[in-house]
């Protein structure tokens, strides 16, 4: 994968005091594009391996349960 701009995100992400929807869709989004490689996108990032598990399981049981309500 390429990131465009990976100086921008290092700097969103110092610059930013807590986690933003935005920037946890732009995160999900790669870890998809590293069709799921977890450990690729925290060293990218800089965020820990643990915070993008969280962030994945969040969006699982969301996803899961939209599904539910159809």
């Amino acid at each position: 994968m390429r990131v465009d701009d990976a100086d921008l995100l290092t700097e969103v992400l110092s610059e930013t005091p807590s986690y933003s929807a935005d920037l946890k869709a732009l995160v999900l989004r790669m870890v998809h594009q590293q069709q799921g490689d977890v450990e690729t996108v925290a060293t990218q990032t800089g965020l820990p391996t643990s915070t993008l598990y969280g962030w994945l399981a969040e969006w699982n049981l969301a996803q899961r349960t939209a599904k539910k309500k159809r």
